[in-house]
Formats: C-alpha cells, sequence, structure tokens
C-alpha cells in the first residue's frame, strides 16, 4: 500500500511539473524522440531481427551446445545463454534482454538462471563506447576502448562472482561434455535440426513475424527514452543546487548520461574522469533498466535483483578503469590501427561527432548525411559479435578436448 501511494505520488508531482513547464517538458521529449529515432532504433534493428531470425531457423540452438562448456564452467548458464551474451555486448542491452526472455519461453532457461544472463547481456552499445564516447565526446579513440575494455572485463567479473553467490547455481552442474569435439558437433547439428522441425515456420515468415516484434520492442525502449529525457530536464529545473547530483543524466539514461560524464575527464583528469564514465555506461541508467526488465519481466525478472547486479557491474568498472587506466589506454593505443581498418575513426578529426550527436539531440532532429561520421563504423559491432562467438567457441572446443571432460 506504501509503495502504491508512494508511486502515486510520484507520478502526480510529474505530471504537476509538466503542466507547470510545458514547452521545457516538450523539448525534453522531442530530444529523446530524435536520439531514440536516430541512434537507438537503426543501431538495434538489424540485430533484433537477426536473432529472432537465428533462434526460429536453430541456429541459436547449434551454438547453445557448442557454448555448453564455456558457459557452464564460467558463469554456469546453458551454453544456449551464449548467444545471448554476446547478443548484449555486440549491439546493447535491449537486444540481450529479448534474446533472455525468448530463451526462457522455450524453457531453455530457469527463472534465477535468466536473471543471471540478463545481467551478464545488460551491456551499453558498443558503438556509444568506442565511436561516440572514445572518438567524438572524449576526441582520443584509444580512451573510449580502454573504457569499453574496462566495461567489458568488469561484465565478465561480475557475471563470474554472480554465478558463486547463487545457491540454485552449485559446482555439481558443472559441464562435462560426452564423447569429445566429434560428439560435441554431432549434437549440435542434431539440436539445429530439431529446433528447426519444432518451429515449422517458413523463411518469409519468420523474417516478417520477427521484424513486428523488434519493432515492438524497441517502441517500448523509445519511450523510456523519451520519459528519461523528460524526467532530467524537469529535475534540472527544479532542484536546488544542493540537490543537483540527483539531476545527473548518468542516473536516469544511458545516452544522455555518457554525453554528460564525458566532460568528467575535464574535472577529475583522465584515471577518475575515465572511470566514472565507465560506471555510468555499466549501469545504463534507470531507463535502461526499465527497458530490459519490462522485456522481461515475464520471465520473473525482479527490477531490484537486476539494478543490484548492475550497481555491482558499475562499481568492478570503476575500480577496473581506475587501477588499470595506463596499461589499457596502451594497449588500446598499439590496437589502433586495426580498429581504424575495422571503421573506428582514429584521428582528432573524429571529434565532430560531438557536433553529430549534438545534431541528433535537437527538437528538430539532423540531416541524414551529419549521421556519417557515427554510422560508418556500425559494422564493427557486427564484428565484435562474431569475435565474441569465436572465442567462446574456441574456448569450448579447447574443453571438450581435454580427457576425461
Amino acid at each position: 500500500m506504501i509503495r502504491t501511494a508512494a508511486t502515486g505520488a510520484a507520478l502526480l508531482a510529474l505530471a504537476l511539473l509538466i503542466v507547470r513547464f510545458p514547452g521545457e517538458a516538450l523539448q525534453a521529449a522531442l530530444r529523446g524522440l530524435a536520439i531514440w529515432w536516430n541512434i537507438v532504433f537503426p543501431g538495434l534493428l538489424p540485430f533484433l531481427a537477426l536473432s529472432e531470425l537465428l533462434l526460429a531457423l536453430g541456429v541459436v540452438h547449434a551454438a547453445g551446445v557448442l557454448l555448453e562448456p564455456v558457459m557452464r564452467r564460467l558463469f554456469r548458464l546453458p551454453g544456449s545463454a551464449g548467444w545471448a551474451a554476446a547478443l548484449g555486448w555486440s549491439s546493447g542491452f535491449p537486444a540481450g534482454a529479448g534474446a533472455a526472455a525468448r530463451l526462457h519461453r522455450e524453457g531453455a532457461l530457469t527463472d534465477r538462471e535468466c536473471q543471471r544472463l540478463l545481467a551478464l547481456s545488460h551491456m551499453p552499445n558498443p558503438m556509444l563506447m568506442l565511436i561516440v564516447v572514445g572518438a567524438g565526446f572524449l576526441g582520443r579513440p584509444e580512451f573510449g576502448a580502454a573504457i569499453a575494455a574496462s566495461v567489458w572485463l568488469s561484465a565478465l567479473a561480475a557475471g563470474w562472482l554472480l554465478a558463486r553467490l547463487d545457491p540454485a547455481a552449485s559446482p555439481a552442474s558443472a559441464f562435462r561434455a560426452p564423447g569429445g569435439l566429434r560428439s560435441l558437433l554431432g549434437r549440435a547439428a542434431a539440436a539445429m535440426r530439431e529446433a528447426r522441425r519444432r518451429d515449422g515456420r517458413g523463411f518469409g515468415q519468420a523474417m516478417g513475424e520477427s521484424v513486428a516484434q523488434c519493432v515492438q520492442q524497441l517502441m517500448t525502449v523509445g519511450g523510456l527514452v523519451i520519459f528519461g529525457s523528460v524526467l532530467i530536464r524537469l529535475l534540472e529545473r527544479v532542484l536546488p543546487e544542493l540537490l543537483e547530483f540527483a539531476a545527473f543524466p548518468g542516473i536516469y539514461e544511458a545516452h544522455l548520461g555518457a554525453f554528460a560524464a564525458a566532460g568528467m575527464i575535464e574535472r577529475f583528469g583522465a584515471p577518475a574522469g575515465a572511470a566514472l564514465i565507465a560506471a555510468v555506461l555499466s549501469w545504463t541508467g534507470i531507463t535502461g533498466l526499465l527497458a530490459s526488465h519490462g522485456i522481461a519481466a515475464a520471465a520473473g525478472v525482479r527490477f531490484l535483483h537486476l539494478a543490484a547486479a548492475k550497481l555491482l557491474h558499475a562499481a568492478l568498472a570503476f575500480l577496473t578503469a581506475a587501477l588499470a587506466w595506463k596499461p589499457l589506454v596502451r594497449l588500446a593505443g598499439l590496437a589502433g590501427g586495426s580498429l581504424a581498418a575495422l571503421g573506428l575513426p582514429a584521428g582528432p578529426g573524429a571529434g565532430d561527432a560531438v557536433e553529430v550527436y549534438r545534431g541528433l539531440a535537437e527538437p528538430a532532429g539532423a540531416a541524414a548525411g551529419r549521421l556519417d561520421p557515427l554510422w560508418k563504423a556500425a559494422p564493427f559491432c557486427a564484428f565484435l559479435l562474431a569475435l565474441f562467438l569465436l572465442l567462446m567457441l574456441a574456448a569450448s572446443l579447447a574443453q571438450a578436448r581435454r580427457p576425461g571432460r
């Protein structure tokens, strides 16, 4: 009763603020709409549709058998969870949440496993970290790569730790691959045939339904981005200076929060400021958490559990970036040529992405041609997805070759 009353009072206060400041609320809503339409929607739709299509064709089920050894040993999750994790890491949190929810509906995950998988796959889009933040906001691509490495390494650590803290994920569930490598490949092919037989839809029908479902999910995400933009603007308008920290965009929305957090490097210096950026990106904002929770709510996922897991991830990301900043930047600098070859901007002129991003956040939106500094590197996200899956597959095959496993 108290929780319901508090929620109602908060919503009533928000409605009164919108009535009090209608012009600013409208501008903030249009800004959130522009960010969603120009960045989130086109960036995530192909990955979400591909995920649903590969599930229908049985490819994900085959990958699940191949990834079983590494997922069981590291995270005590079924192998099919590897696809959801890879999808979330390569394209952003709504994609990972959608894949996790789909696996739960098919009975491949228990409620607790879905909860832990959602925390593992709820990740910021790599394009946001590497291109928008690194090459755009900071003008230093190696900084973006170092921040991304901090977010990714801390996510692995958080997933490993959560698996050990979950009493339902006992060590007895550790995987033993019967028959070695050949048996593993044979079972993967059999799983793909069986999944394709159970689905029974033609390719055209599966594609059409996949796109329709993905658009519905992204509409939910868009509503939350717009809501977060309005909430941030109204809090900035009414909060006194003493409580100004409560209006920090990183608390509520990932894209606006990343833009605000990028200015922290000038205030606190590279290690501390970069650590704060890594923490904000790992947290992904309340609206990001609500988006994933809304997609996976039917799987028994609790919002507070997801928020606690992402707070752990944010804390570990902060420590990783603060303690290992210099070696991470050095390694990122050595990889600069490779990143440029993959489409990442590597020169000082990449800072033009700041103006592009600001243009996208304007109520009127931006011309399609102004998206080039951001979207010319979009294939890099697909490369990350393939690389992540290949690395996990190599680890699984190495486990399958061990005698006695």
